[in-house]
Parts: structure tokens; sequence; C-alpha cells
């Protein structure tokens, strides 16, 4: 019934628009009518410092402000300012068909006020530049008007321009220009003053024509997402200056061990969590080890992290959602970005090419492991997994006419680490060596019409790759995966009527792989297999190649309906997983392979709602369906299973976000997940043919976290997250019900960074539950092999020592020229706590030690921006 109710209201609204095209067309755009001026931070004027920010204003249909959001950051002082200001607007309401209606828009302020006595008379008492934003060069044929006077000129070549015996008293003053954000403030003349200002003017973002800009509105986010601004995350600590690093520090998000830069949220596997670029899939958000993102921060717009109940416009995965959005290149000449610090190197560059093409390009080194080893010991990977990357990204965006652009993005990236467990005895040296890469290409398409809509088309191709190697002294276990990933996006979203937007929606993805694994049955080891590391591989081994080709075709229909106090947004998502296997049995001598293809239609409902108790008060829900395809390494005819058919999930959230302040907002959410058909290795010794894994497995994630954060307020920003939660997994309907590998009960994480002048001091504290693990109760001597093999207790009986850690980050700005020079030093582990990892025995498991992370690491840096 609920999937019948909403298609029909899907048909219902298509059917409207068809009939009807009218409809949704703004009659009137909301005017200001009651102006509060931003307090000017007094230190700032002192010292002559200018700022811009860009502002969202959600506008009532009564014309008061419901929410100020802070776009683009002008420094924490002016942006509190600002935001305090622009609640106390007043606007004469926006009319959508002639009824008034809520709407958004960007308002930006921009400038900075000089004021001298003059003598009395005629006389210039209004003059002022107006200068490129980011190059600070003058802008020439700027209009700049005195909107009540109607008192109009221009600038010059210098970017001058002055008005003679303005009238004492406040006037609207508005800069415009061709290929510019038009920019409208107020000014207050005085009496025998002369008011000089400047401004800083700033082209056109992309769909961004006029300061007041309505358009059918974005479908609402996920009641459990947490959005990051760029500014605020490269200034958190523990972070070098990585923006997306940032997501590791948000709530539901576990600590993943280092090394892996995994991301476990919400107690699922982290292959279950997807990482999307401007909507296209890439399977690292972190380089291997996790001190990096696989992205230069100086390309990133924008982070949201969805741990579960996530809309219908996204899918194929179990877990959470994280969505980057890359920024277009800047449209005025070139600027730049070069850092280094003591993990690598980085630099950006872009540049205009022309008025409409615009292009960058990013590329970053590692050199970790050799600057260790040079101040530590040659050997330094025997005690701390030190991993090594480099990535790579390429941009560019033509735009074609007003409100339509074409873009490309090239992303790169490789990995390798090494982990060692050190013996005086050569055969009994361990190790596990992980080398991966991936590449995209992807074309972005984007139009806003006239009448608001928009639509967006993303093709994407790219390569993965992965290549992992476990070694007991000569005995190899090997996993090789190469495959392609195509994939295609297209989206239409469209105010349909007052208070409903509808959007609807294709996706498209394919991913055919060819996989190679030789050795041990159980290596590498699979979540829910008891082991521990660096364990002598079973006597059972052999090899296998093969093929595996998954397509999944998804439309889907979003639509957000307001009604009054209540929002309701409803999404539907029919998919179809193409899973096809080269062999259905291991390859005997020389007979015929047989392969297999299924086609398996999904239904995938999706609902979240928000109430709006009070002004300060909301009440969120979401619940959804998410089914994922198995993973490629799973379909072997010896090593797996190529029967198996996509697992599915089931997830319910439940919270309230308070904004205790204008700034300060306290978030609580509950959840639970439900998972099914997942895939687990079979509990027979001798399983049947082809059937190495099975999927009876189940599983349940659940709990609750907090998130207290206070955006940028009086020069500071921070937040505190809290998450208590379990996951467990059942193999089979006959197996014990047990722990999650990754299941951490509580993290904790503290954040805060303060601003003083062009000084910036922040600190960073956090908190995990150790992972689960299976111990080691007693070992015996195989005589055959010459080596003690373990006995274990029961599975997942005890944990990794808890881990803590406490980051110290301080960063001072130097105008250099005409660019910004950072220089930073970024403390991790200030205490020098030996964090365990990983657990880890001698020879005849009598002794148990672990694999630690890195000791206390002074991370110093320069950042040089123009």
């Amino acid at each position: 019934m609920l999937v019948a109710a909403v298609l029909a209201l899907v048909c219902a609204l298509g059917s409207a628009r068809a009939q009807e095209p009218q409809q949704g067309e703004l009659t009137k755009a909301p005017k200001l009518t009651t102006f509060v001026e931003a307090e000017y931070p007094a230190d700032k004027r002192e010292a002559g410092v200018t700022a811009s920010v860009l502002l969202g204003i959600e506008i009532a249909a009564d014309g008061t402000v419901e929410d100020v959001k802070v776009v683009e950051s002008g420094g924490a002082d002016f942006d509190a300012a600002a935001v305090a200001a622009a609640r106390r607007f007043v606007f004469e309401p926006a009319e959508v068909d002639g009824v008034p209606s809520p709407v958004r828009i960007d308002y930006r302020y921009t400038f900075k006020i000089d004021e001298v006595k003059v003598k009395l008379g005629p006389q210039v008492n209004f003059e002022g530049v107006v200068l490129e934003r980011f190059t600070k060069k003058p802008l020439a044929g700027v209009t700049v008007t005195v909107v009540d006077t109607g008192a109009t000129t221009s600038t010059d070549e210098q970017g001058t321009f002055s008005f003679i015996d303005v009238p004492v008293g406040t006037h609207q003053v508005q800069l415009s220009s061709a290929t510019l954000i038009t920019v409208s403030t107020q000014e207050d003349i005085a009496e025998a003053k002369k008011k000089t200002v400047r401004y800083l003017a700033e082209e056109k973002q992309e769909g961004v024509d006029e300061e007041v800009v309505v358009r059918a509105p974005r479908i609402r986010k996920e009641s459990t997402e947490v959005s990051i601004r760029t500014e605020e995350a490269r200034r958190v600590p523990g972070t070098q200056g990585d923006t997306l690093k940032v997501v590791q520090n948000l709530p539901g998000v576990a600590r993943s061990s280092f090394g892996s830069g995994q991301l476990v949220v919400w107690g699922s596997a982290p292959r279950d969590t997807r990482v999307n670029v401007d909507g296209v899939e890439i399977p690292a958000l972190y380089h291997v080890g996790g001190l990096r993102s696989t992205i230069n921060s100086g390309l990133v717009k924008g982070i949201d992290l969805t741990p579960g109940a996530y809309g219908g416009d996204y899918g194929r995965g179990m877990g959470g959602l994280v969505r980057v959005e890359t920024r277009a290149p800047q449209a005025d000449g070139v600027h730049g970005v070069v850092s280094a610090d003591a993990m690598d190197a980085s630099a950006q560059l872009s540049a205009s090419i022309t008025p409409t093409l615009r292009v960058a390009g990013a590329v970053r080194y590692s050199y970790l492991d050799r600057v260790l080893a040079g101040v530590v010991s040659q050997d330094v990977g025997d005690f701390f997994p030190i991993p090594r990357y480099n990535d790579y990204q390429l941009q560019g965006q033509l735009d074609l006419r007003k409100d339509e652009s074409l873009s490309v993005l090239v992303l790169g990236s490789n990995d390798y680490l090494k982990r060692t467990v050190a013996s005086s005895d050569p055969a009994q040296v361990r190790s596990e060596t992980t080398d991966s890469s991936f590449s995209r290409v992807i074309l972005r398409y984007n139009r806003i019409l006239e009448d608001g809509s928009s639509f967006v088309v993303t093709p994407s191709v790219g390569l993965d790759s992965s290549h992992q190697l476990a070694t007991f002294g000569p005995t190899p276990a090997l996993l090789d995966m190469r495959g392609v990933r195509w994939g295609l996006r297209g989206s239409y979203r469209r105010k349909v009527d007052r208070g409903v937007t509808l959007a609807l929606g294709l996706d498209l993805q394919g991913a055919p792989t060819h996989v190679r694994r030789q050795g041990s049955l159980n290596l590498p080891a699979r979540e829910g297999d008891i082991f521990v590391f660096g364990q002598r591989p079973s006597d059972e081994s052999n090899a296998d190649t093969w093929d595996v080709n998954q397509v999944t075709v998804s439309p889907y229909a979003t639509a957000e309906l307001r009604l009054g106090a209540l929002t309701l947004n409803p999404g539907l998502r029919l998919s179809g997983f193409l899973l096809e296997a080269s062999r259905l049995t291991p390859s005997v001598g020389g007979t015929l392979p047989i392969g297999r293809s299924t086609l398996t239609p999904v239904i995938e409902p999706r609902l979240s709602a928000s109430y709006k108790l009070r002004k300060d008060l909301t009440l969120n829900a979401a619940a959804g369906v998410y089914y994922q395809a198995p993973a490629p390494e799973e379909m072997s005819a010896v090593f797996g299973n190529p029967t198996l058919l996509p697992q599915r999930a089931v997830h319910a959230t439940a919270g309230a976000s308070w904004r205790v302040t204008g700034t300060l907002t306290a978030d609580a959410v509950g959840f639970y997940k439900t998972l099914d058909n997942l895939v687990a290795r079979s509990p027979y010794a001798t399983p049947q043919l082809a059937r190495a894994l099975t999927q009876d497995g189940t599983g349940r994630s659940y709990g609750v976290q907090f998130l207290l954060r206070q955006e940028l307020w009086q020069n500071f920003f921070g937040w505190v997250t809290y998450s208590l939660s379990r996951s467990e997994r059942q193999d089979s309907p006959a197996a014990a019900v047990r722990l999650f590998d990754y299941d951490q009960t509580h993290v904790l994480g503290v954040v805060g960074s303060y601003q003083m002048g062009p000084w910036t001091l922040g600190a960073r504290f956090r908190f995990a539950t150790g992972a689960p693990r299976t111990p080691v109760a007693g070992a015996f001597y195989d005589v055959r092999d010459d080596v003690y093999q373990p006995l274990f207790g029961s599975q997942n009986s005890v944990r990794i020592p808890s881990f803590y850690q406490v980051d110290l980050r301080a960063e001072r700005d130097f105008q250099v020229g005409s660019g910004t020079l950072n220089v930073y030093l970024d403390m991790q582990n200030v205490t020098n706590r030996q964090n365990p990892e990983e657990i880890t025995y001698n020879f005849d498991y009598r002794e148990r030690k672990y694999i630690v992370g890195l000791p206390v690491l002074a991370v110093a840096g320069l950042r040089y921006q123009f």
C-alpha cells in the first residue's frame, strides 16, 4: 500500500505539471522592509580588516526569517555578526502563483568603512573603490547606484567612484555588473563626514544570478545528516588541514584502526558505507592508513554525512552515505595553493582561460615513511605501519550560457601499506601488504531553467584495482582484483505546487571485475572469522580466477511536502540487480566454465519526516529499505559462492534537534537497523561444491548518538559528540549471536577551535572502546608443520584496549605579497599514548603483544594560498 501511494503521488504531481505548467511560478520576489545593520567587530574596524559573508536566508510565508546559514565565511566574528543581524530582518513576503510562500535567498555582506571629517559645503561625501574579492584587482565599469535618490555612477580604471552631496541619512546602495554578483547594502551618511568604502565583488556562482535567487528548492536533507563547511573542517585539530578528515570526528562514525582508513558507521561494515563525489561512487574516502583523504581539500565545497536512513536518490549500500561536493574553478585570474608538512606535499592551481572556460588541477605525494626512517631507524615499519600514497585531480568547467554549464573532473589515487611482525627466524616473519588504486573521469552537465526547475546529467567511467598479499614465512595468500567502473546519473527537480517539490532521477552503475586468488582458504580473513593477526595459514590452499559483472539500474522519485509545521519526504527507488559470474563450479581439467546470470528486482521505499514543535525545537524521524550487491571477491566457485544475491538492510531513526541559541544546536538521534541475507562463511568443515560462503546471516545495530555543536561565534567553533551503540551478527540460524568485529560501545569526540586575530588554536580529544577479538586460550604443537597452533576461547569475548588520544593545533596567517601564508603545527597524540591497534602473539602463543599506532607526532606545515 505504501509503494502504491507513493507511485500515485508521483503520477499525480507529474500530471499536474503537464496540465498546468504555469504553477510554481514566482510572481513576486521578497523585499527587504526592515534592515538591521551588522555590528562591525571593533578590533577589525580599527585594523581596517574587510570581510565578505554570503548568507543563505530562509524566509517564511509571513516574511519573517526562519533560519540563516553561512554559505561562504568571511571570518568567525564577521560571520556571527552577519548571522545575528540577518535573523532580525523582516521581508515583504514572496509570492508563488500570487500566494505568499516560503523561499530561500542568498544575501551578501561585502564592504569596508573608513570615516573622516570634512568641511561643510558641496563636495564629495561618499566615495569608494570596487575590487575583485580574491585578486584585489580594481574593477572598472561596475555600476554603483544610490537607489533611493536615483544617483548612479560607474567605476573608473582604478575601480574608484564618488558621489557629491549625498543627503544625510541611510541609503540603499547597489553594485551591479553583467559578470558579478549584485551586491546591495545600506550606507549611513553623516553630517559633516565623508564616507569611504571598499567593496570586494565576486564573480557569479553557478546558478546564482543576483543577490536574491529564488528557484525550486532542494529536497530537504535527511534528518540525521551532518554538514560541515570546508573552512571549518580545515581547521579541526588532528586533520592537518585535510577537509575530508573531519568526517572521522562526526557523530555515528566509529574509530577505525590505524592503517585501515575505513569508515565504520552505525555498526555497519566499512564496505557497506558509500562515498560519492559529485554523485559518483569512489571506493575510498581516505588513503590506506587514514592519514589523508583521497581528494585535495582545495577542490572540496562541502561534506555531508548521513549515517543511515538516507533518501531515495542514493542506494547500493546498507550502511551510511558520505557526499562530497566539489567547487568550480575560480572564474578570474590564476590562483593556487601549495602546502607541505612532515607527511606529504601538495599543490593546487586554477586558472581562467577565457571568460567562460576555467581549469584546475591538484597533486599530492607522501614521504612520511622516509621521514620517519631518517629520524628513527630504517626498520621503523616493523613497529609502526607507515603508508605510502599519492593522488591527483584535474578539473575543468565551460559555461555554455546563462545557468548552463559542462564540467569534467578526473580523480586518481594510489596506496601502499605493509604491516609486519618481525622475527629472528625468517620462517616466522608475518606480514600483510596492501596495494590499491582507483581513477574516475566524471562529466557533469547542469542546467537551471527559467521556471526555477533544474536537471543534472553525470556520466562517469573509471578503474579500480587492489592487491593484497599475506605471508607467513614462505606461505603466501594472494587476492588480486581489477575492474572497470562506469555509471550514469540523471536528475530533474521542479517545484510543482506551493509547498510541493518533486525530483525524478535515474541511477545506473556497472562494475565488471576480474579476480585472481590463490593460497589459503581462510586468508584474507573475513569479518566473523576466528583468527589472530599473523596466524599461519591452514594447509588447505587453492587457486581460482573468475570474472564478475554487476549492473544496477535504479529509477527513483523523491518529494518534499510542506504541510505547515510538518514536512514529509517520501521516496521510492526501484532497483534491478544484474549479477553475472563466469563460473558456477571450480575449473577441473579442460572442462568449459558454466556461468550464471540473475536479475533481481527490488523495491526500496524511503520516508523521512520533521515536525517543528516550536520555533527552536524540531522532531525528526526516518526509515528506509536498502539493498547491496555481494562483493566480487565473494563470488568465486572455489573461495566463495557464485549464486549470491543482494543483501538487505532496514533502517529506522528518530530524534530531535534543539536550537539553543542562534549558533548553538543540540541533536539527539536513536537508530535501529536490521540486516538479512548477509554473506558469511559456511559453518561446515567440508561445504558443498561452490558453497564456501552462505547467505543465511542476519544482524542488527542499535544505539543513540548526541551532538552539541557551536557554529562560528565570537571567533570560536566546536562540537561534542557521543555515540552509545551495539552491533551483533548471527552467521547462520544455528550459530550463536556474536558481537560484530567492528563493534564499539562508546565513541566520544570533543573538538574546539578559537581564532585570535591571525592566530588560531584548537584541540581535539577522542575516546573509543576497543574492537572485539577472540582470545587465545592455549596452543598445541603441530609436529608435521613444526609450528604452534592456537586454541581459541569464546568468539569476540575480549576487546583491544580502549583508544584515547589528544591532538593540538596552532596556526598563524601571514600576508605575503598578494597571498596568505598559513603556518601550522599539528601535534597528534600529545600524551604519547601507545594505542593498541591489533592483538598479536609470539610463536607459541604464550605472550600477548600489540601492534600500536604512531607515537606522539608533531606535524609542522606550511600552506601558501594566492
